[in-house]
């Protein structure tokens, strides 16, 4: 059987991210989001999340990268001199380096996790912010922080691809290793910004079990438009998936 889970990531990032995202998961196709903490728009996705708990499932998605400060308020290896976290592409070397403090790392998530508990979103799984948390030093620091907070699901390694890529398959696979007795889908993939295609071609690539693809919801920019509008306007990949015998599922199911 072909399940699959479409999440938006980013959800809180902005107005836009955020209006997006709900019309997306109105649109009917959309079943999960990561809510990003201390965004513009992080309260309104809390509040979305809150009230539509039955409807779909909320998770965390987790960030230590791209220049933001960090919730839990101290000198921590995460950051530069000035305090905020490193750009996405320099935290990835520390992290694939086992050059961060896991106690960093698990204090940061227990805080952003505490802040949508706090808010009352119920949160099903866990997934981050340029796919951090796919580093063995990342993971292995969050494993004790997702059995303390009891929850089970989290976002595995990428291993479903529109566009073969054996370099990215390679570190992917590696990291894999790290996330023995997890509970995770069986594959994940993203989009890439030419992936424009990405939808109609979406059923005949899922294989059999479940299968979690990413979407980053919104208007302003282009590659954030070409991710939502098959979820808006979403008759054609509905009737699609239907007829391959997708079934939708979320997290927590």
């Amino acid at each position: 059987m072909r399940e699959l889970i479409l999440n938006a990531d980013d959800f809180g990032w902005d107005a836009d991210t955020c209006d997006a995202t709900i019309a997306c998961f109105e649109g009917g196709l959309l079943t999960s989001a990561t809510i990003m903490t201390g965004r513009p728009a992080s309260q309104q996705a809390y509040d979305y999340a809150r009230h539509n708990r039955g409807r779909f499932s909320f998770g965390l998605h987790f960030n230590m990268v791209d220049g933001h400060l960090p919730h839990a308020g101290r000198p921590s290896s995460l950051c530069t001199r000035d305090g905020r976290f490193r750009a996405s592409h320099r935290q990835r070397v520390r992290a694939l380096a086992w050059m961060l403090s896991e106690d960093d790392i698990a204090r940061e998530f227990r805080v952003q996790l505490e802040e949508l508990r706090d808010n009352g979103v119920e949160v099903t799984h866990v997934d981050s912010h340029g796919h951090l948390h796919k580093f063995p030093i990342v993971i292995s620091a969050l494993r004790t922080e997702l059995e303390r907070a009891g929850l089970q699901w989290v976002r595995r390694p990428q291993n479903f691809y529109f566009t073969a890529n054996p370099r990215q398959a390679v570190m992917n696979n590696y990291c894999q290793r790290y996330f023995n007795g997890l509970r995770h889908t069986h594959y994940y993939g993203a989009i890439n910004h030419d992936n424009t295609d990405w939808a109609a071609r979406l059923p005949e690539l899922l294989r059999d079990g479940i299968t979690e693809i990413s979407v980053h919801p919104g208007y302003a920019e282009p590659w954030r438009r070409g991710e939502t509008e098959p979820l808006v306007n979403a008759a054609a990949l509905r009737t699609a998936l239907q007829r391959a015998g997708i079934a939708l599922r979320r997290y927590g199911q």
